[in-house]
């Protein structure tokens, strides 16, 4: 895979766009993340920040390094919310995963889903330094999805739930509502794959929860096996296990060779980079190597990129051409932690090295029904045929520098933060969080707050997108989201006069990325008075003169572009007409309008302006949007 194939994973199939998406890696990089936003939404940050939609979901491994002693905060990718880690026995979290839904439109509901099995963590250096493979598999709701499909799916899907569950923190539901602000569409996701789980078929996911990889493979190469014998064993790993005080065979090519179904002559090939061998290293150059063939990877691109992708292939091998084949592809590298470790075995103490801790990790076992010829065993596995590994002096017994175990990330005491009234603010802490004091800051001035305690009053604050909190000692401090009328992290665009806001309420459907400019800018000309007509000081009969000739404009050229809309873009209209005239409008002319007692949303409600197309359930939220503007302006 490349930089570019792995972000392919989060493009939208075509006439389909973002609906929501959970992914799991043990690291991520800020600019490989944004870049994947971009692919998934097709919109820029703060195209993004200014929908306050939150839409994808994060899980990272919990232990901190130089780079990494948070969670990211919201701000730092809109659109994309990290979970907080929970505090629980150490277990590196190795799996990685990518489910995502999308929808006809921004607002609707998921119609197409698609999982995909990695070997990559979310950086740029595994997109263009290493070579990694991907398992990918896409359905659509609404035509018939084979069994195998749908269990893999919904299992992966059960597994992220678990994941969840048992290492991360959620926010709490609000009594008498089915859905959280946060994270409602993670649920939808995970509930749309889990409802996909057929009554008998056998899913070829596996992972690392609850029992180790290694016979959870054996399995279902043992089940996935027909008749045909195997004549050929072929694997890779980006890292090998940890030496042990002699020179011999490593534990993981042992249990390979008891894997089944293998002819008394079978031809067993294993692939390795000699900076990153492991017990490879002191067996080759002890000259032991009896049974196997040890080979450096061939880059298919010849861009000299390191093996990081794990996995064990067994087929029958004729005249270099493998057929019958059965496949692992997974996060476990070819170790004791990466194939022989749980996460249930996991203890809160840190263990002394690295070999002895355990991984959660994840996998596809599925059947390669097509022939391979040299050129695709190249391609596809790296490994070119008659061109073994024979000087082993240079090979080092290092292993994977992440299976260092390092301290915990802290999660923050509150999850969010939401707009209770007007004037304050409805905390959310974690379930289990100490009886203590914190601060919490949103504009300049810490304000301390007392463990559990539901509300503070809001201070007079410029933007309303997230809190900052922090202990009462000092040492650690946390970012947080706030949620305001069900948006995360909102930025809405601001405008200096009527005239720009009322052209961005018409542009709709949001462009896309490619014809947003990032930089555009919202500063007011030096002439305005805020009503959008130039004059610097304007005499109350001109204002309101003014603000009725703005309101009837209003009114038309909404009304023309409302009624104009096919019924499939009114959710995404009545989220984009919501958005807008809660934030965006110039503050004189609503102070004018308010003034003046000039309604527009009471004209916006009849029949001749409104949507002509409304369910009515569309229609009750129309109406709620008008009378909740109505009343934040002061016009009621």
């Amino acid at each position: 895979m490349t930089a570019q194939t792995i972000l392919d994973v989060f493009e939208p199939p075509e006439d389909r766009v973002a609906h929501s998406a959970v992914l799991v890696a043990m690291t991520g990089s800020r600019d490989f993340l944004e870049d994947a936003l971009v692919r998934f939404t097709g919109l820029k940050a703060k195209q993004r920040a200014e929908r306050g939609i939150t839409n994808t979901y994060l899980l990272l491994d919990a232990q901190t390094s130089a780079a990494r002693t948070r969670v990211f905060a919201p701000h730092e990718l809109p659109g994309l919310h990290e979970l907080q880690p929970r505090d629980v026995p150490h277990a590196l979290l190795h799996a990685k995963l990518v489910l995502l839904a999308f929808a006809r439109t921004r607002t609707g509901e998921p119609t197409n889903l698609r999982l995909a099995i990695l070997t990559a963590n979310f950086t740029y250096t595994s997109a263009k330094s290493q070579l990694e493979l991907a398992w990918v598999v896409d359905i659509a709701l609404d035509e018939q999805i084979p069994a195998l499909e749908r269990a893999d799916i919904a299992a992966s899907a059960s597994f992220v739930d678990e994941l969840i569950e048992r290492r991360y923190h959620l926010p709490e539901r609000d009594l008498g509502k089915k859905e959280r602000p946060l994270t409602n569409r993670l649920d939808t996701l995970l509930k749309t794959c889990m409802d996909l789980e057929p009554d008998r078929t056998k899913s070829g996911f596996i992972h690392s929860l609850d029992e180790s990889l290694y016979p959870q493979i054996r399995t279902q190469m043992k089940r996935l096996r027909t008749s045909a014998s195997r004549n050929f064993l072929l694997c890779g790993s980006g890292f090998y296990e940890d030496p042990g005080k002699k020179a011999e065979k490593p534990t993981i090519l042992a249990k390979l060779e008891d894997l089944g179904g293998f002819t008394a002559k079978v031809r067993r090939v294993v692939i390795a980079e000699p900076k990153m061998a492991g017990a490879l290293a002191p067996w080759a150059r002890a000259d032991a190597v009896e049974g196997w063939e040890i080979f450096t990877p061939h880059d298919p691109l010849d861009a000299k990129r390191a093996l990081h992708a794990k996995f064990i292939y067994t087929g029958w091998l004729r005249e270099g051409v493998a057929s019958n084949g059965c496949l692992y592809l997974g996060s476990g590298n070819l170790s004791r932690r990466g194939l022989l470790s749980a996460g249930s075995q996991a203890v809160r103490e840190q263990p002394s090295t690295g070999h002895d801790g355990v991984n959660i990790e994840c996998g596809i076992v599925i059947p390669v029904d097509e022939r391979l010829k040299p050129e695709d065993l190249a391609e596809r596995f790296f490994w070119r045929d008659g061109e073994p590994a024979e000087d082993f002096e240079g090979w080092e017994p290092r292993t994977d520098p992440d299976d260092e175990i390092h301290e915990q990330i802290v999660a923050s005491p509150i999850l969010l933060a939401r707009l209770a009234t007007a004037n304050s603010l409805a905390l959310e802490w974690r379930d289990d969080v100490a009886v203590e004091k914190f601060a919490i800051r949103l504009g300049d001035t810490w304000t301390e707050v007392t463990a559990r305690q539901a509300t503070v009053p809001l201070p007079e604050v410029g933007r309303l997108d997230v809190l900052h909190v922090r202990n009462a000692a000092e040492t650690h401090e946390w970012i947080v989201p706030v949620i305001v009328i069900g948006r995360t992290c909102w930025v809405p665009p601001t405008f200096a006069t009527y005239d720009d806001a009322l052209a961005a309420l018409l542009d709709f459907p949001i462009r896309p990325a490619e014809a947003s400019d990032e930089d555009d800018g919202d500063e007011e000309p030096d002439d305005t008075d805020g009503n959008g007509n130039g004059s610097s000081a304007p005499d109350e009969d001109h204002a309101k003169s003014y603000a009725l000739h703005a309101a009837a404009d209003l009114l038309e050229q909404t009304a023309a572009l409302q009624r104009s809309l096919e019924p499939n873009l009114l959710d995404d209209w009545l989220d984009h007409f919501e958005r807008f005239f809660h934030a965006s409008f110039p503050q004189k002319l609503i102070e004018t309008w308010r003034a003046h007692r000039i309604d527009v949303f009471a004209h916006l409600a009849q029949p001749e302006f409104r949507p002509a197309t409304l369910t009515s359930k569309q229609r009750e939220r129309y109406t709620s949007i008008l009378d909740g503007v109505a009343y934040t302006w002061g016009l009621r």
